[in-house]
């Protein structure tokens, strides 16, 4: 007999990739996670998963079959709870609503606030990620409703996802603002760093994983900066910009991050522009949730604020004080 774990455990392991990499949604440890899986096609008497590149694994042609039975029943029965909870359980829905570091910004006071202000809404719970791909799998997983991810992160689940597009986040230069204009043009225009004076141009902050730009960053240093080499390391955009503000190094963050900014960081560091974009970003949830009018109005009043205070105008005007030159480029 079939199972609705085992169903949870296939998506799971078809979103993901790999048993390995399933576990974190899952929260199952790998054996049993085999296990399951082995008693579900035992009781198929057929194959769903096969060997794929680099040892991932990749669905058979029932796995496919299977995979999108189950994602349809996990959906049906998430709808019904929801459903039930609405009707018969004193409007008891809970909005778990989730993002990544670099795209909480100051909206996740908002999207508290909005969801207060629902009647059909008991609890609000937020949840962050370390990158969009795993908020992604917590959704696919059906443990958040709501999510705030970059585009490219869901643009294979439109078949089960409603996808809002929000705003388009420009890729910013993060560099300590003792380093003035005249010694960044220098610099870039050598492509090599020869003061003393410009040292933190030496060293530049990697971000990973999960941080879908820094393979152009790498090759925008070893073009432009040949000799500047990536000393630290750190998870998140917001920690990379801590260490600039400490006069170490530079980096790459995407523009909306400002708002998430403290003064005293804001206050020791400049932006450049680079003219190139880091992600579109888009608010997220299931398809099947739409029949439900609170998680309709919760999407309409968050992608409204996000789409009129995330902009790259409205970030530009609010921070311009940071924004000495807007392309270091210009003359």
């Amino acid at each position: 007999m079939l199972t609705l774990k085992q169903m949870k455990i296939v998506v799971a392991v078809a979103n993901a990739g790999s048993i390995n990499n399933a576990r974190r949604t899952l929260k199952l440890a790998q054996p049993t996670i085999s296990q399951q899986l082995s008693k579900m096609e035992d009781a198929l008497g057929i194959q769903l998963f096969k060997r794929g590149y680099k040892n991932g694994l990749i669905l058979t042609p029932a796995g496919e079959f299977w995979f999108k039975q189950s994602t349809e029943i996990l959906n049906k029965i998430d709808l019904a709870l929801n459903q039930h909870k609405f009707l018969f359980n004193e409007n008891k829905i809970e909005l778990k609503f989730g993002a990544t570091p670099s795209l909480i910004g100051r909206f996740h006071e908002r999207a508290a606030i909005i969801s207060s202000q629902i009647p059909a809404f008991s609890r609000f719970e937020f949840v962050w990620a370390i990158s969009s791909d795993q908020i992604v799998e917590l959704m696919n997983g059906h443990q958040i409703n709501c999510a705030i991810v970059s585009k490219s992160s869901v643009e294979h689940y439109s078949h089960s996802l409603s996808i809002t597009e929000l705003f388009d986040d420009e890729l910013v230069w993060v560099v300590p603002k003792k380093i003035g204009r005249d010694q960044l043009k220098e610099a870039l225009k050598n492509r090599l760093i020869e003061s003393h004076d410009c040292e933190p141009l030496l060293r530049y902050v990697h971000v990973g994983p999960g941080v879908p730009w820094m393979q152009r960053v790498d090759g925008w240093y070893k073009y432009n900066l040949a000799n500047a080499e990536p000393y630290f390391s750190c998870s998140t955009n917001s920690s990379a910009v801590d260490i600039v503000a400490a006069g170490l190094a530079t980096c790459f963050c995407p523009m909306s991050l400002l708002p998430n900014l403290p003064e005293h960081i804001l206050e020791r560091v400049q932006f450049f522009v680079m003219s190139e974009p880091a992600r579109s970003a888009a608010f997220v949830m299931p398809k099947h949730l739409l029949s439900i009018k609170a998680f309709v109005e919760f999407r309409a009043q968050i992608t409204t604020y996000v789409q009129e205070n995330y902009s790259e105008d409205n970030i530009y005007s609010k921070f311009k004080s940071v924004f000495k030159y807007s392309k270091i480029f210009d003359s």
